[in-house]
């Protein structure tokens, strides 16, 4: 019986969710094509059919969702200008939590990419879009904090480049403890108070928000919310 271009896409699609599922388990170096086969319920040919090797699988795989720093979308403001910019900084990053905290997909995926793969051999060209995100985020908001810096409101303890390292320190070391810890604490609370703790410091003494209100201060700490 021919196969059709739907069961040929759902194949494909089997493949990679079982991909998904081993290099979850086992990480990407000591996985097998042979128990990805196993895994998606298909022959190894049918495999070699879709994909060359498990390199070309583990690129489809990472193809499927936007990292986390690909969701800081502040691109509008860059052209435009914005009146507050560490208000819009603090709202994408809270917005880019909020995404990945109910995205189990998302959250399996940046966990292979961070904790599950070795930057070496064909895995190394692979994961070139990680830093090419993470330059393309610093770039974004360096000019954010620049655009706070003439208007005011960015402190003068802080210049824009140490203001958006110790933004995207914050930012990644969350996800990353988040993850190791096995989502043990609630990434939107830590997070939120992490995220606008920082914003307010940053903050110059005296600047509002677009709205004209003082900056929010974060929660105060609960036991509930702490990092193990």
């Amino acid at each position: 019986m021919r196969r059709t271009k739907a069961d040929a896409a759902k194949t494909r699609e089997a493949v990679i969710d079982a991909a998904e599922a081993v290099f979850f388990e086992n990480g990407v170096s000591r996985s097998t094509l042979e128990q990805i086969a196993v895994r998606a319920g298909v022959t190894r040919g049918a495999v070699y059919w879709h994909f060359k090797d498990k390199a070309e699988i583990f690129k489809a795989l990472q193809e499927r969702v936007r990292l986390p720093q690909e969701e800081l979308l502040i691109e509008q403001a860059l052209v435009h200008g914005h009146e507050d910019p560490l208000s819009l900084i603090e709202e994408t990053a809270l917005s880019a939590l909020a995404v990945l905290a109910k995205d189990t997909r998302r959250q399996r995926i940046y966990t292979i990419l961070s904790h599950r793969c070795e930057d070496v051999g064909e895995m190394a060209d692979i994961l070139v879009r990680i830093t090419d995100a993470n330059r393309a985020m610093y770039k974004n908001l360096l000019q954010l904090m620049e655009m706070a810096e003439r208007n005011g409101s960015l402190s003068r303890d802080w210049s824009p480049p140490l203001a958006v390292k110790a933004l995207q320190c914050t930012f990644t070391g969350l996800l990353q403890e988040w993850l190791r810890n096995g989502k043990s604490f609630s990434i939107i609370e830590v997070g939120t108070r992490m995220i606008t703790g920082l914003i307010q410091s940053l903050r110059a003494s005296g600047a509002t928000t677009q709205e004209g209100r003082p900056p929010r201060s974060p929660d105060p700490p609960s036991p509930r919310t702490a990092i193990a």
